[in-house]
């Protein structure tokens, strides 16, 4: 099994500890880091990024680093400044240049997806009033100008694979968004039937089947013994 990092979206995690609790289950190691907007992770991008970066240097090799919506941006960054991670998975990628304003990212984030499997709100909220609204907003700012379709290549350059999951039903970030950050960085891309921007909630089974294949592809075996983490959630 493997050593994973997974890096939530922008000012939320609750809904993703089922999830990192089912890849615990695997045999997997897990760490589960704190979303930018959060306190302890600061507001700033590359910031944040930097500190994924010292996280992976300090407790790697990370067998899988996987960024999740708004994480995707950050996991990205990290990425392409380290070589402690082996393997990129990016799952429902942002931000599409036609919501890099303010507004329009607040119009498409406050819609939703009324999908079957999107979060309750209740989880939700607990994160958001952690955050409160001066860490969502500044994290938002901080974010909403990054182009991950020029950022990718540098992660992948140094011939690390890379995987893009879109969800069939994301109502966040468009498909043909995530065939073009896919497409300029020679990256895998996978289609998630009937799946939300939200994914791998709800999903667990699938989820963890495309972790354990992408960690056992050759040359991606069992990482080293390491420390504790406490800075990341641990499945308390």
């Amino acid at each position: 099994m493997g050593y994973v990092i997974m890096v939530p979206g922008l000012a939320v995690q609750g809904y993703l500890r089922p999830s990192a609790a089912r890849l615990r289950a695997e045999g997997h190691e897990v760490d589960l880091l704190p979303p930018i907007g959060w306190p302890e992770s600061g507001t700033d991008l590359d910031g944040y990024a930097a500190r994924i970066v010292r996280h992976a240097e300090r407790h790697g090799p990370v067998d899988l680093l996987i960024g999740l919506s708004v994480g995707t941006q950050a996991a990205t960054l990290a990425a392409a400044g380290t070589g402690a991670v082996r393997r990129l998975l990016l799952i429902s990628p942002t931000i599409d240049p036609a919501r890099r304003s303010t507004a329009a990212a607040l119009r498409a984030w406050s819609r939703g997806e009324q999908h079957p499997d999107s979060p309750r709100l209740s989880v939700q909220a607990h994160d958001w009033v952690r955050a409160g609204p001066t860490g969502i907003y500044r994290g938002l700012q901080s974010v909403i100008m990054m182009r991950l379709e020029e950022e990718l290549p540098r992660a992948a350059d140094p011939g690390r694979p890379v995987t893009v999951v879109h969800g069939e039903a994301d109502q966040l970030s468009p498909l043909p968004f995530a065939l073009d950050v896919a497409g300029r960085a020679g990256a895998r891309m996978l289609i998630i039937p009937d799946a939300p921007h939200s994914w791998p909630i709800g999903d667990g089974d699938r989820f963890a089947a495309l972790v354990s294949d992408l960690i056992m592809e050759p040359g991606y075996g069992r990482m080293p013994a390491r420390e504790d983490v406490t800075s990341a959630d641990r499945g308390r």
